[in-house]
């Protein structure tokens, strides 16, 4: 990993408020099966690492001012294996075996699959779901920090398993959603039990600030973020950035999902 000079770059940073409970929405897919989201108002952020940052991969950088100019719903946790088989009638998970397992990720799912299940819940006239972009998925995760993880720097990875489920201390599965603390915004799991899927295509930053970015209008791979249960804490980093083919399955991959209502704020 080559290392370059630290970049002198002011990042305006719009810190938010933990959400109060009259921002938090649910969508009922069956009796006893529901989307939780948070409302995350517009706001601007720094995007990717420094280059002194530990653990950082070349593609986070050049890091960059963010600025998001709408705000939007995301889901508390990630899309749970109960969720998923109210809208398709099927749990292709591989973690599927306990009397935990409807509320553990969803994974084992690709990119297009992620699709498939989208237009069958927006075939619901609930609004419209969609996957976060990486801008968006970012933003979410550092909710309002400028540190390595949400939770602080923690150069050693000393308190990341207090935070997240990573490697050895996962078990070698996941976790119903919601057994580890949320981040300042109310949000569970974003770092640790599966890595989410991105709505982008995966490229190379631009340099210079940007405004509501969506990725390349094409690529051969799709991003996904967040770490999973099989990984070293570096990869749970909120500058992390993973991709694969938009076809690939990986029982360490999931999603989380934005959910635009029928009559938005």
């Amino acid at each position: 990993m080559t290392r370059r000079a630290p970049l002198a770059l002011a990042l305006a940073l719009t810190a938010l408020p933990a959400a109060p409970p009259d921002r938090a929405s649910v969508v009922r897919l069956a009796e006893d099966v529901e989307l939780r989201f948070v409302w995350l108002p517009p706001g601007t952020y720094g995007r990717g690492s420094d280059p002194a940052e530990p653990g950082r991969d070349a593609d986070e950088g050049p890091r960059h001012e963010v600025t998001l100019t709408r705000g939007f719903h995301l889901g508390v946790h990630e899309v749970t294996q109960a969720q998923w088989a109210a809208v398709m009638g099927r749990n292709p998970a591989v973690f599927r075996r306990g009397p935990d397992a409807p509320r553990r990720p969803v994974e084992s799912v690709s990119w297009d699959d992620c699709q498939r299940f989208l237009a069958a819940l927006n075939q619901r006239g609930a609004g419209r779901f969609r996957l976060p972009t990486e801008a968006e998925w970012e933003y979410a995760a550092r909710a309002g920090t400028t540190t390595r993880f949400p939770w602080g720097d923690d150069p050693a990875g000393h308190t990341t398993h207090a935070h997240a489920w990573a490697n050895s201390r996962s078990l070698a599965v996941t976790h119903p959603v919601g057994s580890r603390p949320p981040n300042a915004w109310g949000l569970h799991d974003l770092h640790g039990n599966v890595w989410e899927w991105c709505a982008d295509w995966y490229g190379p930053y631009a340099a210079g600030p940007q405004r509501d970015p969506a990725g390349p209008p094409e690529g051969r791979e799709r991003v996904f973020r967040g770490g999973s249960w099989y990984d070293f804490p570096p990869s749970l980093r909120s500058a992390n950035r993973h991709r694969h083919p938009p076809d690939g399955r990986y029982p360490a991959v999931g999603l989380r999902l934005v959910w635009e209502p029928v009559d938005p704020r």
